[in-house]
């Protein structure tokens, strides 16, 4: 049978695709006895995690998924902080209830669900004028969001940045995505016979992981979006920040952490010419610098958030997905030896150069 719907390659051969009739089916479930335009956008990613989006009369999305974490539970959970982040006029879709009070529903092999439609332009589709504006509102929102929900419930699942304790988004190896990327990291060290360099980052490593175990469970905590990159992002008609779409990522951080990774280390990979470990390395941290001041100017961390922040800063810097990419990229040509030489400066790195004030 032909859809009428187009699916992306990464949905399975093979598996059905919901067409009309079955779509206004669902709905009436909810109470949408009819429905005009029906467009689909698939974000499918694997046969493990299957995301067909239809979006109905711009006012709602009828989700179909393969995604064993998203049970009854934890729908309820999304909807009570979408409930958090809309009580702050951050922009969310809010997950609707069917007539019988249930979010979760059966088709065939998938579940579907229903939220609502937010009629604003996302960043990733917009040529954005000013993206360090925009990149600082998103961050400015979350520090915000941060300060005002600290330690609140709902809890639910652990975050997808969170060292320590699995989340639902971890690769199941047993470790966190973070530990994951270390551990390439250093096999490609080793590959390139670079043990010495290998050496000293797993010493500094396993040091900075043991004094985050001893404080990560005291740490404040809030549950976020997560997933806060520019596809994600609602913006007005001036390109201003205004919200948030995907919760599939949500999940309860440790603040510093989330905060952390929202700042990142940009190892400036446009400049594709040599120009010294220091300089890149150095830039790095500058930027990385100002826009966790700029953050922290509205979260107010305790002391021993402030210290875990130099511990967290170090993990990202070798670890974020990013990163990893990165120096796996650079290594193959003419910055190797540059990449090389970053990579000695970091694992001695003195914890002072990583303090924000």
């Amino acid at each position: 049978m032909n859809s009428m719907f187009e699916t992306n390659e990464n949905f399975p051969k093979g598996l059905p695709v919901p067409q009309r009739a079955d779509i206004l089916d669902a709905l009436r479930s909810f109470g949408i006895e009819e429905a005009e335009t029906i467009r689909l956008i698939d974000s499918t990613r694997n046969p493990a995690d299957v995301r067909l989006n239809f979006i109905v009369d711009n006012k709602w999305v009828l989700r179909y998924c393969i995604a064993p974490d998203m049970t009854e539970k934890r729908l309820g959970e999304l909807e009570k902080l979408v409930e958090r982040y809309n009580a702050m006029g951050i922009k969310c879709p809010r997950f609707l209830k069917d007539s019988w009070g249930r979010y979760l529903h059966i088709w065939r092999q998938m579940q579907y669900y229903l939220t609502e439609y937010i009629d604003l332009p996302l960043a990733g589709d917009e040529d954005i004028r000013d993206k360090a504006r925009l990149t600082r509102e998103v961050q400015d929102s979350v520090a915000r969001f941060a300060e005002k929900n600290r330690n609140t419930s709902p809890i639910g699942a652990a975050g997808a940045y969170n060292l320590f304790d699995q989340s639902p988004f971890d690769s199941g190896i047993g470790v966190d995505e973070k530990e994951d990327n270390f551990n390439q990291l250093i096999s490609l060290l080793r590959k390139e016979h670079e043990n010495k360099i290998a050496d000293s980052l797993v010493l500094r490593h396993a040091e900075i992981r043991e004094k985050l175990r001893g404080v990560y469970r005291d740490l404040p905590r809030c549950m976020f979006q997560g997933d806060e990159n520019f596809n994600n992002v609602l913006t007005d008609e001036n390109q201003h920040f205004a919200g948030f779409i995907d919760f599939n990522l949500a999940g309860t951080e440790v603040i510093v952490n989330q905060l952390v990774n929202l700042a990142g280390f940009d190892y400036d990979e446009e400049q594709k010419e040599p120009e010294g470990a220091y300089l890149r390395l150095n830039k790095a941290l500058l930027n990385y610098q100002e826009q966790m001041r700029s953050m922290l100017r509205i979260y107010r961390p305790s002391e021993r958030e402030r210290q875990a922040i130099v511990w967290y800063a170090w993990i990202v810097m070798v670890s974020q997905w990013s990163s990893l990419d990165y120096f796996k990229a650079a290594m193959q040509g003419k910055l190797k030896t540059e990449i090389l030489s970053l990579l000695s400066l970091i694992a001695a790195l003195p914890e002072e150069q990583l303090s924000v004030i």
